[in-house]
């Protein structure tokens, strides 16, 4: 595989930037950091912080770089084990980190214009607060998950099938904790919910799947 082939310093420049972005957050916001670590088992960050948002977030922002750089050479690990496809340059990393901000930045500005469309303002705030928090939380998780990748024996299948389990049990977590305080509001609109879901959640993932196939493997 051409991927044994490539240079692990790179990699090793991009773990170390996710604890150097880590280590300033936890650093700059001790409080909020410890409050964050938790939100998994209790609402106490979420309660605090939801209704003090700023419209440029330092804490997010950095944890959001985080998560671009985990995600990004996390895919980059899963690519291969896809079919058949293979990886031709360790240069498609910077595709994939760009792909993953300008989705994740185009989501939220496109959420915000459903919040603005059908009036519901409040409850889209919440929820992109809430996303935000859980990709962050997945960030953190997945750096020690892409060390165990890069640089252990473990198979790479076990690894990579926790991975996937863990992103899919922490936006589980997010998605339940949003459906206890909103479901009325939800399932009364259950269509709209839907078609957002498949629109929104779904479908950017499995085009920038079909793009990143057809032109960069």
């Amino acid at each position: 595989m051409l991927r044994e082939y490539i240079s692990q310093d790179i990699f090793i420049g991009f773990i170390v930037l996710s604890f150097i972005l880590i280590a300033s957050v936890k650093q700059l916001f001790t409080l909020r950091f410890i409050d964050f670590v938790a939100v998994i088992w209790n609402d106490r960050y979420l309660k605090l912080y939801q209704k003090d948002r700023k419209k440029l977030d330092i804490f997010n922002v950095l944890l959001f770089l985080n998560f671009v750089i985990a995600l990004g050479i996390f895919v980059f690990e899963l690519l291969p084990f896809l079919g058949n496809l293979t990886i031709d340059s360790v240069s498609v990393l910077p595709i994939l980190f760009l792909a993953i901000a300008l989705i994740s930045i185009i989501k939220l500005g496109l959420e915000r214009l459903v919040g603005y469309f059908f009036d519901i303002h409040d409850i889209i705030k919440t929820y992109i607060f809430q996303k935000i928090t859980y990709k962050n939380i997945l960030g953190l998780i997945l750096v020690p998950v892409n060390i165990l990748l890069l640089f252990s024996s473990l198979d790479k299948k076990v690894v990579i099938f926790t991975g996937i389990i863990l992103f899919f049990l922490v936006n589980l977590s997010g998605f339940i904790r949003f459906l206890k305080v909103y479901q009325k509001a939800i399932f009364t609109n259950f269509f709209y919910f839907l078609l957002y879901l498949c629109a929104l959640e779904i479908g950017p993932y499995v085009i920038l799947y079909k793009v990143f196939k057809d032109n960069f493997v």
